[in-house]
């Protein structure tokens, strides 16, 4: 079963002939290239908690989250499972054009991209109670797994355990903050066209998804060459 999994994933998803693809799939899966949602969201926290606590108890739980999504992979399974990436993995790694030379040397199973955004995804939704934002972080984070399959750094395996992890993560680290939270809020619920029914403002939910698009945008242009050139330098 594992096997015909990743075959399909392989079959669907690994490489092509396209420049287009390849530079989008590049540009898309650097963490860099999402920076500017990523403050969007930072500010989208700050501007919708009523004090420093709040804020701090938001961002410790994602930091909680992320811990635990990346950290089991990364710390725990990827050395006990010692799974070889399929653009290192002999069987495959022929089978296309791997797009930048992209050969990372760590493990493969399970993946934390996968992991991370799925989980990031899932307490935003949990948090702001935004249909909109949850459909946008959730196809964030299904385009980050497609570039891991496209790339050639994952099998299909290895993002459906990272995206079932990612979930799992969320729950702990929501229920965490919402245990903590309870008792440091007044209860009230918002019944209004501006915001949604936790407080966070539509306004600047709409900035996130604004900036979630551009990015997506970006990707499509051949002069975001340069910008990726020079993401690769920083990172």
């Amino acid at each position: 079963m594992i096997e015909y999994l990743d075959k399909i994933g392989i079959d669907l998803f690994f490489g092509s002939d396209s420049v287009f693809l390849d530079q989008m799939a590049l540009v898309l899966t650097n963490t860099y290239a999402w920076v500017p949602m990523f403050i969007a969201l930072f500010i989208l926290i700050i501007k919708n908690n009523d004090n420093v606590q709040q804020i701090l108890l938001v961002m410790g739980c994602i930091a909680l989250c992320v811990f635990l999504a990346s950290g089991t992979s990364n710390l725990l399974v990827k050395p006990l499972v010692e799974r070889v990436r399929p653009c290192n993995d002999p069987q495959y790694k022929y089978l296309a054009q791997i797009a930048g030379d992209m050969h990372s040397k760590d493990f493969s199973f399970f993946s934390s991209h996968a992991a991370n955004t799925m989980a990031v995804a899932t307490f935003f939704t949990f948090l702001s109670r935004s249909l909109l934002l949850s459909v946008t972080l959730y196809a964030w984070s299904l385009i980050n797994m497609w570039t891991r399959l496209y790339l050639g750094q994952h099998f299909l395996t290895d993002i459906l355990v990272g995206m079932i992890w990612g979930i799992v993560s969320a729950c702990i680290a929501y229920a965490v903050f919402y245990s903590i939270y309870k008792n440091m809020s007044t209860g009230k619920k918002y019944v209004s066209t501006q915001y949604t029914v936790t407080g966070y403002s539509y306004l600047d939910v709409d900035v996130v998804v604004s900036l979630f698009f551009l990015t997506l945008c970006c990707s499509t242009i051949p002069l975001i060459e340069i910008y990726h050139n020079l993401i690769r330098l920083i990172h």
